[in-house]
């Protein structure tokens, strides 16, 4: 059985990790944990990175962070009004299609793409 202590311990370093890769793409997001979504989420009001408190393994975790940083990096980018308006209406032009707002949403598949790249790119060596 986990110890409480691990449990709070494998919590600070997913927190600790998730600061430090924020850091590394010269963003100041805020992570918290609590996502709605399987994986993360992105809040462009606050600019802040919500995580799921558990992932099926570390490269999940990392992928997770990484697209949710790259929705961070468009926010920057573009102004958090101007992307979030953006978001909204690929997830509208979604619904149109008969498709989900979120999942078939554009920003998300560049998002996961990005991701996916980023990982292999930079990171799979150092997070197996």
């Amino acid at each position: 059985m986990i110890k409480l202590s691990q449990l709070l311990l494998e919590r600070i370093d997913y927190l600790q990790t998730a600061q430090s890769l924020v850091k590394k793409y010269k963003l100041k997001s805020k992570i918290k944990f609590g996502a709605k979504h399987d994986y993360g989420d992105y809040i462009p009001e606050t600019d802040t990175i919500l995580l799921n408190r558990s992932y099926p393994n570390v490269k999940e975790f990392i992928i997770s962070v990484l697209h949710e940083i790259k929705h961070a990096l468009d926010a920057d980018r573009l102004g958090w009004r101007k992307f979030k308006k953006k978001y909204d209406q690929a997830g509208t032009m979604a619904v149109h299609q008969g498709k989900d707002p979120h999942d078939d949403n554009k920003w998300e598949e560049l998002a996961e793409k990005w991701a996916q790249k980023e990982y292999r790119r930079k990171w799979s060596k150092i997070f197996k």
